[in-house]
């Protein structure tokens, strides 16, 4: 049986006592700390994880229904670490890219200048090894790029986890009246004492 969706996903019909029923057991199991705005510490000196928690929680709080509540920071922390691991996997590939490049280039040169055979041979190893390189980095960008895709399902960013649950957008509040606005004046002017 798969896993039950939060209530706020749900958008098939349920009786007055399923909603009631839902909303109870889930909020028996709904810890009091929220996701935070801000990025946690442990991105300090990480650009990239920094910028993917900002996007996410914005996206997060766009929805009506909360999505994930405190018990999913550890899934959200590893989701952002894992964009951040990813890019670095990146530049790394490219960097051996560049090198196996330069090395081939360096084999083309040794044997179109007759150079030495030890020494083509030799540019030949280091190419086969720059290979191997860029080989094993890719294989580490695939397994990372599954690993991003599956905690991806468990946040609901996927198309086919939302599918059929999508949650409503909030609606945009509406701005205060002049009444609204003169109160809040008071009550701003009241707490600092220039009333």
């Amino acid at each position: 049986m798969p896993a039950r969706k939060p209530s706020a996903l749900i958008t098939r019909h349920e009786t007055a006592a399923e909603q009631a029923e839902r909303t109870a057991r889930e909020s028996s199991a709904r810890p009091a700390r929220t996701v935070p705005a801000s990025p946690p510490a442990q991105f300090k000196h990480r650009q990239i994880a920094q910028t993917a928690w900002r996007y996410l929680v914005r996206r997060f709080g766009e929805a009506e229904g909360e999505i994930i509540t405190g018990f999913d920071l550890h899934l959200l922390i590893n989701f952002c670490m894992a964009i951040e691991q990813l890019a670095q996997l990146n530049m790394m590939r490219d960097k051996a890219y560049e090198a196996w490049l330069q090395l081939a280039g360096e084999h083309t040169r040794l044997i179109d200048d007759e150079g030495e055979a030890e020494d083509i041979v030799l540019a030949a190893v280091r190419v086969v090894n720059a290979f191997e390189a860029v080989l094993k980095l890719d294989s580490r960008i695939d397994r990372k790029v599954d690993l991003l895709h599956k905690l991806a399902q468990s946040l609901y960013l996927t198309p086919r986890s939302r599918a059929g649950v999508a949650p409503t957008r909030k609606e945009a509040e509406t701005p205060p009246d002049e009444l609204e606005q003169l109160m809040d004046e008071f009550v701003g002017a009241a707490t600092k004492g220039n009333v």
